[in-house]
């Protein structure tokens, strides 16, 4: 494969996934797009009897990550960082429910994890504000 069609691609599912994690995060953080905002996601997080910073971490994390992901900028951190949030939410939420996210199971988180991962492994590619930082000008 090219370099142009792999930072073509990475720039494609950065996008698509920054915009998931923004989506999810502004629900949890603001009450954006009909979601509980922070009061209700805290609510909900520590009832299921997770430590109360994490509806913090995790509202505030997956929006900043989003943005993050969308532009390309702190790529590697904001990846590696959803990746270590949906690690979490497949073992500690999801996995007692199966497979099958029609079940609340933890395939859709897992397939985040994973293209987090891949992510944080492979870089922004061209098309992002991390590689327009390492450029200098000729």
């Amino acid at each position: 494969m090219s370099r142009r069609k792999m930072d073509l691609a990475l720039l494609l599912i950065r996008v698509v996934v920054g915009v998931v994690f923004f989506a999810h995060g502004s629900q949890k953080a603001f009450g954006w797009f009909g979601g509980y905002g922070l009061r209700g996601t805290v609510e909900g997080m520590t009832k299921m009897g997770l430590p109360i910073a994490v509806p913090y971490l995790v509202s505030f994390g997956e929006f900043a990550a989003g943005l993050g992901l969308i532009f390309g900028f702190l790529t590697r951190i904001a990846a590696a960082g959803m990746f270590i949030e949906m690690l979490g939410a497949v073992l500690l939420v999801h996995w007692k429910a199966g497979f099958f996210a029609d079940h609340k199971g933890f395939e859709y988180p897992l397939t985040l994890c994973m293209v987090s991962l891949g992510i944080a492994i492979a870089g922004a590619g061209a098309y992002s504000i991390d590689a327009s930082m390492r450029r200098t000008p000729v």
